[in-house]
């Protein structure tokens, strides 16, 4: 009984995490001591028995919690990006101190690749008309996410402009975003935990790097500190 209130427990904070940018909810996964089991779940189905609180505290979490996040969303927009871009800027360095292997080399592509997270901010945003094929992609590409610690697919949202989008259609139930959304997360499912065992076991470092430099890029644009730099 204790184990599977701490899966449900997991599940709420993992729900959480998942709905704010800049937090992984795979982060929260391994703090609480759930990571591997909710990853053989994924790829074995096993343990549905302790899955099922935890997917249950999830699931609780993000409609109880995606009403709160919308409001502040809508009401404190430029304060919100302000502490969650500081929020990413700070994770992003983090991430980057705990997978430096060879200073200089990991350093460079830290930094090449917080440039890539700025273009993807600054170019793949809310102008870019969304429609159900996208839709689809960004539903994969946030619910990989979810599979690597370290890693938000919020934050990922945020970065390509339609966070908020998202965030309303949970709350308002609107399944005309969330049908094809949901599609690409279910495809993420199928597919993605598999390669991301064998990728993260072979190129584990880089591939941090790579998504702490994208939150860290990302982060600075949404905050706004990157105009003291580039503009």
């Amino acid at each position: 009984m204790k184990e599977k209130a701490r899966y449900f427990f997991a599940g709420l904070f993992i729900g959480l995490a998942e709905l704010l940018p800049g937090i992984s909810g795979a982060t929260v996964a391994l703090m609480f001591g759930v990571y591997e089991k909710l990853l053989s779940f994924i790829n074995k189905l096993e343990g549905f028995n302790i899955i099922i609180p935890l997917i249950i505290g999830m699931i609780i979490s993000v409609i109880g919690f995606s009403n709160v996040i919308a409001f502040l969303y809508e009401n404190f927009e430029s304060s919100f990006n302000l502490a969650i871009g500081a929020l990413m800027i700070g994770y992003g360095v983090v991430l980057c101190y705990q997978n430096l292997s060879k200073i200089f080399p990991s350093l460079l592509l830290f930094s090449l690749f917080a440039l890539i997270g700025i273009a993807i901010s600054e170019f793949l945003d809310s102008s870019v008309e969304v429609n159900n094929f996208l839709l689809i992609v960004y539903g994969f590409i946030a619910f990989s996410f979810l599979i690597i610690p370290g890693i938000s697919g919020s934050a990922f949202l945020v970065a390509i402009g339609i966070y908020n989008l998202i965030i309303n259609a949970i709350s308002d139930f609107d399944f005309s975003i969330l049908v094809p959304f949901g599609i690409g997360m279910l495809i993420s499912l199928m597919i993605i935990p598999r390669l991301i065992e064998k990728l993260i076991s072979k190129y584990q470092h880089t591939i941090l790097l790579l998504f702490a430099g994208i939150i860290f890029g990302s982060g600075l644009v949404i905050s706004g500190f990157y105009k003291m730099f580039f503009i």
